[in-house]
Order: C-alpha cells, then structure tokens, then sequence
C-alpha cells in the first residue's frame, strides 16, 4: 500500500541521464549523480567480500530511487529484490526505474523499516533525498559536515580557482548552497518490521540486507526477530554517529555471528558515518 500524505504536493520528478547513459527519474540531480558514483564507480557494495549470484534474495531498505536495484540487476539474471522506500515522493521515483531497469523478482515495501509498525513523521529533504530521515540530524557537527562536503564539492567542481576565493566568502557560499538543499517537508510515512516481511512474504534467505535509513539503523536492526537472523548471510549497513554507534553495531552484529569490517568513504568531509560490512565465517 503506498501511503501518500495529503497535504504534501510531491516535487516533479526529473528526467536525467546517468554517466552510463541510462535515464533514471528523481528529484534531485546531484543527489543522485554522487549516489551513482558511490554505487557504480566506488563500487561500495563489492567490498571486504561482499558477493551476491544468481538466485540471491537481496533486502534493499532505503532504496532510495532504485540505483541499488539497478545494481543488482546489473549482476543478476535472476533473484529476488525487496525494496523499502518509506518517502511517498521518493517512492514514485523509485517505482518509475524500477518498472524500466529491471528483470529480477523486485518487490517493492512504500514503508521504512523499524522497531514497530505503524506510522511516523519523517523529515524528507526534496533536493538531497538521501538524507531524508525519522531522526534528522540537525547537530552542530552535521551542519559543518554538510558545509566542508558542499565546500570539497565547490573545489572539484571549480579547480584551482576555488582557492582563490576567500575563506569567510567561501564559508558564506557553501552555508547558501546548504540551506536550499536542506529545505525540509515533514510527510507521513508506513513502517514496518522486517520479521513481519519475512514472515508475510515466505523469505527463506537474505543473501545480503543493505541498510542505509540515515539514523534508523539500530530501529531498523530491532525489527528482525532472533529466530530470522540466521537467514542473513552478509549485511552492508550505515552507521551514524561515529565510533560509539560503530562499536555498538559490531557487537550487535558479533553476537549473531558475523565478523564485521569497518569503511569510512570520506573521512575528512562526514567523519562520523562509516560503512560496515558482515559477512558470517
């Protein structure tokens, strides 16, 4: 069931065309653009070990606009994908891609996974969807991560003659790039536990659960109940908060049988968000 607040007017999706030339529907351009570069050129999921093959069953949970099932299209010529997309906005981008990128069995949940089920508010950023989240970090730290990302950004984008500029006028700008791009709507969005999925859709085996739901992480975790976590095989799952959040999901993770393997894509720039990877021995 998708689940559309009505007192939100959902931004036009835009039509754009990826590096490798396949046209994709989102909201936000740049967005997407470092998403795809993170997923196809980084190539985050193909890391410490990390395979998926043919017949896998994949849980995407924040699917975003569908750039992960892409992924696994692009290795797969057959399995099964479930795809959680909580933002309704998002979701319709999602459901687009989806319908012309895809041969596997894509299963698509218009719900964020968590500890419960229900509804909630979530924070849903237009411009930079990634980001949009149940518990939206408006720290001091966050705000001077998103200003030194926006400012790394300027300097590529730009080249040399961003140094010219001055660094209080630098600051000022990056600060104006940060607010347009963080302009945020509150929707309501469908959560769901990930036990009752399993329970409901027959899943015998997740191959590889990618978790990337800005914050949500541990919520998220808490919806798989003890008797289904020895169908995870290996799990690729964002963490927030730094080294203490890090530590905390090793140990949670260590406790179901994995060894885990810490990356951390941009330390200079988001110095508390790393990547974990689980795979069991």
């Amino acid at each position: 069931m998708i689940m559309q607040p009505a007192a939100i007017s959902p931004p036009p999706l835009l039509e754009i065309t990826l590096p490798d030339g396949r046209p994709v529907a989102t909201h936000c351009r740049e967005n997407t653009e470092i998403a795809y570069g993170e997923i196809f050129t980084d190539r985050i999921y193909e890391m410490y070990g990390v395979e998926i093959a043919d017949g896998d069953t994949i849980f995407d949970v924040g699917a975003n606009v569908g750039l992960c099932v892409m992924w696994c299209n692009d290795r797969l010529t057959r399995g099964v994908v479930h795809a959680f997309e909580p933002i309704p906005a998002t979701f319709a981008a999602l459901e687009r891609n989806v319908s012309r990128h895809n041969h596997l069995d894509v299963r698509l949940h218009a719900a964020g996974a968590s500890n419960r089920t229900g509804e909630t508010e979530f924070t849903f950023y237009p411009l930079t969807s990634t980001s949009s989240s149940m518990y939206p970090d408006e720290s001091p730290e966050a705000h001077a991560d998103s200003n030194r990302f926006i400012r790394a950004d300027l300097r590529r984008r730009i080249g040399p003659l961003f140094g010219l500029v001055p660094g209080r006028l630098a600051e000022a700008w990056a600060e104006s790039i940060r607010r347009r791009y963080q302009r945020a709507e509150r929707v309501t969005c469908r959560l769901v536990r990930l036990s009752d999925v399993i329970d409901e859709e027959g899943v015998t085996r997740i191959d590889l659960l990618k978790i990337d739901v800005e914050g949500a992480e541990f919520d998220c975790l808490a919806g798989i109940e003890p008797r289904h976590w020895p169908l995870v095989r290996q799990a690729i799952i964002e963490v927030h908060e730094g080294d203490e959040a890090c530590a905390r999901m090793d140990r949670l993770l260590a406790e179901q049988g994995f060894h885990t393997q810490r990356f951390q894509q941009a330390p200079a720039v988001f110095s508390r968000h790393w990547l974990i990877y689980a795979r069991r021995p």
